[in-house]
């Protein structure tokens, strides 16, 4: 089984475990006389198996991102610390879009005496920065789902 078929089923397993969570939640009760469209102690049971193959698939895809190899441009890691550059990547440009953001004057003054606000930041600098991380991201992304589907998941 390829990295990126294992990904593409612990999604699958999550989206169930919640589906049968939420149905679990729902036949938790019912009204006194009538009986649940679902049993939920059964429903309970599969969860337990669905987190427990969940569970083993995670297992899984952490040892094989530990063991896995990939290149970006002058460097060669590991798809877990690929993960985690990814993941400071999408956050940092997302930080210096909001400040920008609130750093942007709004023209909400309706005469001359009223407090005007002013960027302390360079606007347009920061946002190219932001820019720059964001094609960043996205060259690490493209670059981690090929080795999705190159890579073998580890037993």
């Amino acid at each position: 089984m390829k990295l990126g078929e294992a990904l593409a089923l612990r999604a699958d397993l999550q989206k169930r475990m919640n589906r049968v969570q939420a149905l679990a939640l729902e036949n938790a009760t019912v009204q006194e006389g009538d009986t649940p469209a679902v049993s939920a102690i059964a429903l309970l049971d599969e969860y337990r198996q669905l987190a427990a193959e969940h569970e083993g698939i995670v297992r899984r895809i952490n040892r094989t991102n530990i063991e896995a190899r990939i290149a970006l441009d002058d460097e060669v890691m590991s798809l877990a610390d690929a993960v985690v550059r990814r993941e400071r990547l999408a956050r940092t440009a997302t930080v210096l879009r909001d400040v920008v953001g609130h750093a942007t004057p709004r023209h909400s003054r309706f005469l001359r005496t009223e407090v005007k606000h002013v960027p302390t930041i360079d606007v347009a600098g920061v946002l190219a920065q932001a820019d720059r991380l964001s094609k960043e991201h996205r060259d690490l992304d493209t670059r981690m789902q090929q080795a999705n589907w190159e890579v073998e998941l580890i037993e």
